[in-house]
């Protein structure tokens, strides 16, 4: 008999019991989390859980992902959030387009999702209320398209193969200065995507980071995001050039509604993205351009817009200057796009 098998004996013993040690105290940490959730909750978590549990891999070229069709929170992040049969944060929509109506697409991420804010407080159902108050025979409908963690290329894919299928008259694309990332393909299964104590951790460690890595800050990343020659504006250029083409051939209306990063309005630090974008889709007719950064008042503190005191998404305060931002400058009587 081999000497040291004794020893060896011990090793395996000790290395089993230190692993079951691990797992007992990982499964513990992981259910103590669950039960604590709406105590330790907050902003990054509770997006984790709406990625976990709210989308699904898209199956599409270019489109990193979708809704799950027919999810339901009763509370995330404040308020209830229904996702429709086809994947859209709205009421039920058949393809066809009804006689006598006019409808329009609000491309976005969660922004136009209404991220933190309640269904009918999303820009697109303030603006097509106001619209079918005004209106005189003809019926609008907004249809909410926006889903989380878009980027132009999601937006631009999710036209292609499904928004078409609606026949819109209209697009607005509401865009946000990180939509010229290039989104990566999701793995929606393991450790990542499901266990609790793993997105409490990741969250720890990204503020952690934020703290003693002075590179690591929203400001240097969107920077960087439209170096001249860089992947990601040669790839948003594009992007943007595509979206004009289909929106021409099938004349449809497209009006671009540059949304405002809220931590600095007074002095804004994207004033250069502003007018590349703007410059980049200028040349289409019965296009327009909605600059909404003039509608929001410098001399208050940007919070005031702000989801919460974490989170600088677009509040329902916000997201009615956007709405009637919109009204005042495309659909007002005498504008050509109405």
């Amino acid at each position: 008999m081999n000497k040291n098998y004794p020893v060896f004996k011990k090793i395996l013993l000790y290395a089993s019991f230190s692993i079951l040690i691990l797992l007992s105290t990982l499964l513990a940490g992981e259910m103590a989390v669950r039960i604590a959730y709406p105590l330790v909750s907050n902003y990054d978590l509770e997006m984790w859980r709406y990625a976990a549990y709210g989308k699904a891999a898209s199956g599409i070229p270019a489109m990193s992902h979708k809704h799950k069709p027919g999810v339901y929170f009763k509370n995330l992040y404040g308020v209830e959030v229904k996702i429709n049969s086809k994947g859209l944060r709205d009421y039920e929509y058949s393809y066809k387009k009804p006689d006598n109506c006019y409808r329009i697409l609000a491309l976005g991420d969660s922004i136009t999702f209404g991220w933190g804010v309640p269904f009918e407080k999303a820009y697109a159902k303030l603006l097509e209320n106001k619209l079918n108050a005004a209106a005189k025979g003809t019926k609008y409908q907004i249809i909410n398209c926006g889903v989380g963690n878009y980027q132009l290329s999601d937006e631009l894919a999710f036209l292609k193969y499904e928004g078409l299928k609606y026949n819109p008259d209209m697009v607005i694309l509401g865009y946000f200065v990180d939509d010229a990332k290039i989104n990566a393909k999701v793995n929606y299964f393991g450790l990542k995507r499901h266990s609790y104590l793993y997105a409490l951790l990741a969250s720890r460690w990204n503020a952690l980071r934020v703290s003693f890595d002075p590179g690591y800050n929203f400001l240097n990343y969107y920077s960087a995001l439209y170096l001249p020659g860089s992947v990601t504006r040669r790839n948003l250029d594009a992007n943007i050039d595509e979206l004009k083409d289909i929106c021409r051939k099938r004349n449809i209306r497209l009006v671009v509604m540059l949304i405002p990063e809220l931590h600095n309005l007074k002095n804004y630090p994207f004033n250069n993205v502003r007018e590349h974008v703007s410059a980049e889709f200028s040349g289409l007719a019965n296009a327009k351009i909605v600059d909404l950064l003039p509608y929001f008042d410098k001399t208050l503190d940007p919070m005031v817009y702000w989801v919460s005191k974490e989170d600088a998404h677009h509040n329902s305060k916000a997201q009615a200057i956007m709405a009637e931002a919109l009204y005042s400058e495309v659909f007002k009587s005498g504008n050509n796009l109405r």
